[in-house]
């Protein structure tokens, strides 16, 4: 492993306690080294296993019980589909796209495309249409596989894609359909699965299963910058199986059972399904309408759940107010219970009370045996809340998808809450300083940017190779862009960013120098400085008004003063910024999470006019902002904002 021996500026290499080295093929060894031969792996052990299931519905719509096909008869419908890929004249290498939300013939798809060595390219509308059609064409997407809602959208952009040929919708096509026919006016082809099938079933014979190389690509896998394009991370074979078959280190079986909700579009829910077929064990797929997720939850009792922090935050918050409307006596009984199963936990054990909140475990079904938090960090109060009432281990995950969401996991028999776990048993890590940030490996405790290494790092971006040296090094490390701490205990925590990009709570990625660059259009906005917290679901921002611009504004509506600063204290003028925010964020169709809900305003401004300037180190000598000094800054105020916003400040650490 490079790196054996620190360097000056850098932290000694680590590896989860008891793992000798960074793996370099999956545990089931050249069987198992591309992602189609590790599902026939899992088939011929457990052919007759559960694998797929999706919920059945009746007559009337109603929706009943999950009903599941076995290993088999996936793998045989997956080879079925491979060859009607092979048919339409995709070879191995080519890109196919799938654009819908999950279902099982999501994945069944995916593996038909892998059975012939394709390269899967998942499309996912967060980053708006633009970032859609820049993916199709810089991926050269000449199929695309998708669901009902997709063909309307698909109508209005074909004529900006350059090799869309082919379009495979998932259900029946209904006759007369106008998206359908303005796409084959356009020229395309568009027929369904079941016809896409049969064409699969009659070539057959002549398309037999000829799956990728373990270094192949895979996925690339589209996922936003701070700037710009999103970019294409290019993940191979081997390294997907490798995260699959060690499952980061937890003790998954055949008997699992696991609800796909999460977008498939994400590195996290990816691994996860691939971890729980890889094992033998089944995933029942949500009806489509998140509204009815927790419905889906009682009807299949997983064992295995996954989440972001806020589908946990809703599940506390529900249990919480029922709580809070109890008794004194019912009160003191939950607090208690909720004590001592914590306590207990941390040794190991159960407490005698835990089967107080059985009715708080019947809220995931009742049968979680494991549940895992990623994407954004979870509370420390909703997690002590999970151990102290789940009966189950609570982990909190770290990854991302350059490196197949393998970085870090919490120890099963972990019941302390505020870190992310070590090393998963896939990769190294080490911490690197950031001394324009004050973190150094030197530190106690040691602090830097995360850098992780191993097979599960991409292999480079999609045709930008300036982002790949910048983002990997030649030996192999990756740059993740997040500031780690080492704990005493080995764990790692996630205490800052060093690139301008995160997530929030609900674990979508915010671009926050791009909202920047388009709210500051407004003519009214002289500086603006967009601010996201990830225990939140909300941003916040501080704006210094362009003085020319407001005091006419103010005179016009007879409000001027000559004091600048007690000018933009008036409630008007922070309604009008809120106005200019809305109106330039619809006019470049930014999405509502990466909408600004509250603004601070700042009039003291200097003769240059700005609030944010050198000598009040909020900016550098080239005026890029300084994130962490205006957050010292405005700390008081952005507290402020989000306690407005309903955010308990006292939580988010």
């Amino acid at each position: 492993m490079p790196g054996a021996e620190p360097k000056e500026g850098e932290g000694l290499p680590r590896l989860l306690t008891g793992v000798d080295a960074v793996p370099t093929c999956g545990k089931w060894g050249a069987e198992a080294d591309n992602i189609y031969g590790l599902f026939c792996y899992a088939a011929e052990k457990y052919p007759a296993n559960k694998c797929f299931g999706k919920r059945t519905t009746d007559a009337s719509g109603k929706l009943g019980e999950f009903e599941f096909i076995t290993f088999k008869e996936v793998l045989d419908q997956v080879k079925t589909i491979g060859s009607a890929f092979a048919e339409t004249g995709l070879t191995k290498g080519s890109t196919a796209g799938i654009w819908s939300v999950n279902r099982m013939e999501w994945m069944m798809t995916a593996l038909g495309m892998w059975s012939q060595g394709m390269t899967l390219v998942p499309l996912y509308d967060t980053l708006g249409d633009q970032a859609i059609i820049y993916e199709f064409n810089h991926a050269d997407l000449s199929l695309v596989v998708c669901e009902n809602s997709k063909l309307g959208p698909l109508s209005s952009i074909c004529s900006q894609t350059t090799q869309l040929k082919n379009i495979v919708h998932f259900d029946a096509l209904a006759a007369g359909d106008k998206a359908v026919d303005s796409l084959t006016a356009a020229g395309l082809t568009v027929s369904d699965m079941a016809s896409f099938t049969a064409l699969g079933l009659k070539t057959l014979a002549s398309h037999p299963p000829s799956p990728a190389s373990p270094n192949d690509i895979a996925y690339i896998m589209y996922t936003s910058g701070t700037t710009g394009n999103p970019k294409g991370v290019c993940l191979a074979h081997l390294g997907l199986c490798i995260s699959a078959t060690y499952g980061a280190g937890l003790d998954l079986n055949a008997g699992d059972s696991y609800l796909s909700y999460l977008p498939l579009a994400h590195i996290f829910e990816t691994v996860v399904e691939m971890s729980v077929l890889g094992h033998g064990g089944c995933v029942g797929y949500y009806s489509g309408n998140i509204k009815l997720l927790m419905e889906d939850i009682a009807v299949l009792k997983p064992t295995l759940f996954v989440g972001v922090p806020r589908i946990f935050q809703r599940v506390y918050d529900k249990v919480q107010a029922t709580v809070d409307g109890g008794s004194n006596l019912k009160k003191a009984i939950f607090k208690c219970s909720l004590s001592w199963e914590l306590a207990a936990r941390k040794k190991g054990k159960h407490s005698f009370l835990l089967p107080i909140t059985k009715s708080v475990r019947a809220a995931l079904g009742g049968n979680v045996r494991i549940i895992i938090s990623g994407a954004a960090p979870l509370p420390s109060h909703v997690q002590e809340f999970l151990t102290g009432t789940m009966g189950c281990a609570v982990l909190q995950g770290y990854g991302m998808t350059e490196n197949s969401a393998n970085s870090t996991i919490a120890a099963m028999d972990n019941a302390t809450g505020g870190h992310v776990g070590p090393p998963q048993p896939t990769c190294a890590i080490k911490l690197v300083d950031v001394p324009e940030m004050n973190y150094s490996s030197k530190n106690d405790p040691p602090a830097g940017e995360v850098l992780t290494y191993g097979k599960v790092n991409m292999t480079h971006y999609h045709k930008d190779e300036e982002a790949t040296k910048a983002t990997l090094e030649p030996d192999g490390w990756l740059h993740t862009g997040d500031i780690g701490r080492w704990n005493a205990d080995g764990t790692l925590s996630i205490i800052d960013r060093k690139k301008n990009i995160f997530k929030l709570g609900q674990g979508e990625y915010v671009a926050v120098e791009k909202i920047e660059m388009a709210l500051s259009k407004s003519a009214y906005i002289g500086q603006i400085w967009v601010y996201g917290n990830s225990f939140f679901t909300q941003l916040v921002t501080v704006v210094a008004p362009d003085p020319e611009r407001l005091n006419p504004w103010a005179k016009q509506q007879g409000i001027h003063t000559d004091d600048f600063a007690a000018l933009c204290e008036k409630p008007q003028v922070k309604s009008l910024i809120m106005a200019e925010i809305k109106s330039e964020a619809a006019a470049v169709k930014l999405k509502g999470f990466e909408v600004p809900k509250d603004v601070f305003i700042d009039g003291n401004v200097n003769e240059l006019m700005q609030a944010f300037s050198v000598e009040n180190d909020c900016l550098t000598p080239t005026f890029k902002l300084k994130r962490p000094q205006l957050l010292k800054r405005y700390k008081e105020q952005v507290d402020a904002m989000y306690t407005g916003l309903g955010e308990d400040i006292s939580k988010a650490s």
